[in-house]
């Protein structure tokens, strides 16, 4: 058996590595990163929110939603308009996110986002990666 552990449920070791990370990178770059959300709040329920990390003149959105009810309205890009001019005042110039195939790619493309990659899966989806500048 190896000398290494499976560990399920890790949140708790995944903070303690993503700070070691941090502490690594700084001493490379200017790693300086940021995480912030975007949200509406309906009657006291989270019903659209975005969430963002800046680093080195980067947000990276780590996620996007809309209420199924909300979708089709024009909501989203709302939404990520707000991000991206958070991302702007905290000195971005570019933006970058991932989505897989079933989510939201016309969406993005449709914000002027441009695939730089794509990871095809074994099952047959694919996971495509995003970048665009924040003029």
């Amino acid at each position: 058996m190896s000398e290494f552990q499976i560990v399920d449920n890790d949140a708790e070791i995944y903070a303690e590595i993503s700070q070691r990370f941090q502490v690594h990178n700084q001493t490379f770059t200017n790693w300086g990163g940021e995480v912030f959300s975007v949200v509406r709040v309906d009657a006291g329920r989270i019903v659209a929110a975005a969430r963002g990390a800046t680093n080195m003149g980067l947000v990276e959105i780590r996620g996007l939603w809309l209420d199924e009810d909300l979708r089709g309205q024009g909501l989203g890009r709302t939404l990520m308009d707000a991000m991206l001019c958070e991302a702007k005042a905290r000195g971005c110039t570019r933006a970058a996110l991932d989505t897989y195939s079933w989510q939201a790619l016309d969406f993005y493309t449709h914000l002027g986002f441009t695939e730089y990659g794509r990871l095809d899966y074994p099952n047959g989806t694919s996971r495509h990666y995003l970048v665009r500048d924040l003029d």
